[in-house]
């Protein structure tokens, strides 16, 4: 009896941290469920992911630098689950999470929290040292989940589309800059975490393919809507730049669903090949396609 007890106080805990939408974020939550979730289980995944991406009640929210680190105190966070604001990594957990629970018919706040929080931390739970620091990171997890699949080098086709990353002094962008970063800075617990974090990813870097930024033009035709596409940075000590989900207009032009700092709001760049070449500080892409939980 008191072991079925404290697994039911484990359960309900869980179930009030990830019922986390307050009530300005509930109609924006409803508002997505109650136009999607009707015609869920028939539409095409990457129709779905494409009608979430750019759906009005996403499009338009504030861009929000490094929102999660706002809440952190010490190494625990709370789950931030809400529609108020968004960086780049943020919006597109976010469209992963809703729709993965609306393809399956899992449309409660509870639900959407619960499949964020499997996706934005490890073992599901909150906290600073379970969140990953590095999309890479963030990424590759997600293909060991089953979530994802890398297929930067299907969609690159001729190996001379791509090149390889390999950080030549590891991982250190974050540790590097703890005292420009707001959830670093006077704190060493926070530290201490992305201290470990980029040691492991360090020892492990044995090279990551990418498509080179010259080579994105002529491989366009093998992106879907839906994939997210990952601007591998050229910057010391950093893998990945920016994100953003791959949209498409009927005529077949791509374009790029993303939280912009640079327009400040969640938009639609409307070409994305135009989009990918005017970031500075970049080698090229690699490309990650979300699977069907169906």
């Amino acid at each position: 009896m008191k072991a079925w007890l404290a697994l039911l106080f484990v359960v309900s805990a869980f179930a009030t941290q990830a019922d986390t939408l307050n009530e300005r974020d509930r109609p924006a939550f409803e508002a997505i469920v109650n136009t999607l979730a009707p015609s869920a289980a028939t539409l095409d995944w990457t129709a779905l992911l494409q009608a979430t991406a750019t759906h009005p009640s996403l499009i338009g929210a504030p861009y929000q630098a490094n929102p999660l680190d706002r809440d952190a105190k010490g190494t625990t966070e709370p789950l931030r689950a809400g529609f108020d604001g968004f960086d780049c990594v943020t919006y597109v957990e976010t469209v992963l999470a809703l729709a993965r629970t609306i393809a399956v018919g899992e449309t409660t706040p509870a639900d959407y929290a619960a499949e964020l929080a499997r996706l934005r931390y490890r073992n599901g739970e909150p906290g600073y040292c379970a969140r990953q620091h590095y999309f890479g990171d963030w990424a590759e997890l997600q293909v060991a989940a089953g979530v994802l699949d890398e297929v930067t080098t299907s969609v690159a086709g001729d190996p001379a589309n791509l090149a390889v990353l390999r950080l030549t002094h590891g991982f250190d962008f974050l540790s590097r800059n703890a005292d420009k970063t707001l959830a670093l800075a006077n704190s060493p617990e926070r530290q201490a975490c992305v201290a470990e974090q980029e040691a492991a990813l360090s020892a492990r870097d044995d090279g990551t393919p990418y498509i080179r930024a010259t080579s994105l033009r002529a491989v366009s035709n093998q992106l879907r809507p839906g994939d997210l596409i990952a601007w591998v940075a050229d910057v010391p000590g950093l893998d990945i730049l920016h994100v953003g989900v791959v949209v498409a207009r009927p005529n077949g032009r791509l374009e790029l669903a993303q939280a912009s700092k640079r327009e400040g709001r969640v938009m639609v760049s409307p070409d994305l090949l135009r989009y990918a070449g005017s970031l500075r500080q970049q080698r090229g892409v690699r490309v990650f396609r979300p699977r069907d939980p169906r």
